[in-house]
């Protein structure tokens, strides 16, 4: 999982964009820069968009949820820490696409 953050020059909101696999193991590796954005900002605003995500399991967006972070509505996360996140994801969850290799041979294995 790869993430990048963008912060509002007005130090508003973040922005951070997902990409690679998201899933259950990798998911509370989010929470602590959720935590340091809501100290960064003033009025925390934090959106986690894994819509350019290569991989999403379900389980991943049920375990942000127990965390607290869940859909376009923002949620307070962080326990007493006011602001809110939220959580975007596509409507049709891409599968790993190390489990499909593709036929034009991007994905080699070894014999």
């Amino acid at each position: 999982m790869r993430i990048t953050v963008r912060l509002d020059i007005d130090l508003r909101w973040a922005r951070m964009e997902v990409r690679g696999c998201l899933t259950e193991e990798n998911c509370r590796a989010l929470l602590p820069i959720v935590r340091r954005s809501f100290r960064i900002l003033q009025e925390p605003n934090v959106v986690i968009d894994a819509s350019s995500a290569q991989h999403i399991e379900i389980a991943g967006i049920d375990a942000l949820e127990r965390l607290g972070i869940s859909g376009l509505e923002a949620q307070s996360v962080v326990g007493d820490s006011a602001g809110s996140c939220s959580l975007i994801v596509p409507e049709v969850l891409p599968s790993c696409p190390s489990r499909f290799p593709r036929p034009h041979g991007s994905h080699r294995f070894a014999a």
